[in-house]
């Protein structure tokens, strides 16, 4: 029954173009050293043209020629200042057409993803990135010194994120039975954030038929090499739901990963499970939101010949998860996941000396090292189907196979019709 739960992980009045080489700094964006308690949700990056223009009409001097911020800013307004960098940014980058506006929507994620950081910074480690972004204009994403200063603090916010992680290594923290560390999903959150929003542009529909409370399975389809597509599904709910309450998806992953000595504690820590039946029903009965991906590793390690074609779904021991437990199936389909390592052929002997599952070859990898792990960034499209109430057959139903075996053969044929529209509808991969 394992093979039924396999692996998982987890978008201006006034234009400004920004300021090119050759003239004078704007002065320095200042962040302030005060930090506020952790937010528990971000600004929204879609505000309104008219808020920003507002807030450049406030902060503006009238004959200024490139954009400042005057000093010293209001306590805890940090983040605040790099969200109003992002929505500048972003407004001018839709003005723009071709590369310019990829790499202005580019900036304007990186931005955001330092911001969201900073929400759980220290006062001393917000002075450290302000040294270093010294003589940068964070709106200017053409200059090589954005760059070169963003890269600066993206480096050092990771460092200090893996000693964070090292220290709880060392230290006291509470998890739940399963072993989730809420505090390392805060820590991991803006890099998911950034990868939903920025790398792959995530267009979410339906997500008003996740409830916003009380348990539920979301069944979905599985692709990608790496399990992306369960990382997005759970960030697509703690971010996008109407209910704005973050709920946290429970994915069940390949039971394999619980013998890797890094991987299976940070998956742990991530709200990630082992995908055994007993393991469901559990998360169910106590009313959480547990994902699960029937193909398993039919699905995430399909050829890229096979994309898009939904594996067979084990023998429905989702199906009898979500029946003992009466919890609604939320189909969900995903498309753009299968484009994003293109495997083209297996490498079974290299799979089987390492003790690994599949071992993909891609265009990129093992080809390009470490770059070749880089996921394409390509344009997803996750859609959650309206959910297929249980309680209409009672727990006993999860005995009788001709039932079992027509609730998996209808999610599965939701997620590929769905699938198979998405594919007509999206202009283009990327």
């Amino acid at each position: 029954m394992n093979e039924d739960y396999q692996e998982s992980a987890f978008a201006e009045s006034e234009v400004r173009r920004p300021r090119r080489r050759g003239r004078t700094k704007a002065v320095p964006v200042e962040i302030e050293s005060e930090v506020p308690a952790p937010a528990v949700a971000s600004p929204d990056h879609t505000a309104s043209v008219e808020e920003a223009a507002d807030y450049r009409e406030a902060t503006d001097p009238p004959s200024a020629v490139s954009v400042e911020w005057e000093s010293p800013q209001p306590s805890g307004s940090t983040a605040e200042q790099l969200f109003e960098v992002e929505i500048d940014i972003r407004q001018h980058s839709e003005q723009q057409t071709g590369p310019q506006a990829a790499l202005g929507n580019f900036a304007a994620g990186v931005v955001r993803l330092i911001g969201e950081n900073l929400q759980r910074m220290t006062a001393a480690q917000i002075e450290r990135v302000n040294s270093m972004l010294q003589d940068v204009d964070l709106r200017d994403y053409l200059d090589p010194d954005f760059w070169r200063g963003i890269g600066m603090v993206l480096r050092y916010q990771i460092d200090e994120q893996v000693q964070f992680i090292q220290r709880r290594l060392r230290g006291d923290y509470t998890t739940d039975p399963f072993g989730m560390d809420r505090d390392i999903i805060e820590v991991a959150r803006p890099f998911l954030t950034f990868m939903y929003r920025t790398w792959w542009r995530v267009t979410t529909t339906g997500l008003e038929h996740v409830p916003s409370e009380g348990r539920a399975l979301l069944v979905a389809n599985h692709s990608g090499v790496l399990p992306w597509d369960g990382a997005m599904i759970a960030t697509a709910v703690a971010n996008d739901h109407p209910a704005q309450n973050e709920r946290i998806v429970r994915s069940l992953h390949l039971h394999w990963f619980t013998t890797l000595p890094v991987i299976a504690p940070t998956l742990a820590a991530l709200g990630q499970v082992p995908g055994i039946p007993e393991n469901a029903i559990r998360l169910l009965e106590r009313d959480e939101l547990v994902c699960v991906f029937p193909e398993g590793l039919k699905g995430v390690g399909k050829l890229f010949k096979d994309r898009y074609k939904l594996a067979r779904f084990g023998r429905g021991g989702f199906v009898q998860a979500a029946l003992r437990t009466q919890a609604p199936i939320v189909p969900v389909a995903v498309v753009g996941a299968e484009e994003i390592y293109p495997m083209l052929a297996n490498a079974e002997g290299i799979a089987k000396l390492f003790g690994f599952p599949y071992f993909p070859l891609t265009p990129f990898f093992p080809w390009f090292g470490l770059l070749g792990v880089i996921p394409l960034p390509t344009h997803w499209y996750i859609t959650f189907c309206p959910p297929i109430d249980t309680g209409v057959y009672g727990p006993d139903a999860a005995d009788d196979p001709i039932t079992v075996l027509a609730l998996s053969e209808q999610v599965r044929e939701t997620i590929q019709a769905t699938i198979n529209q998405k594919l007509t509808e999206r202009p283009s991969v990327f």
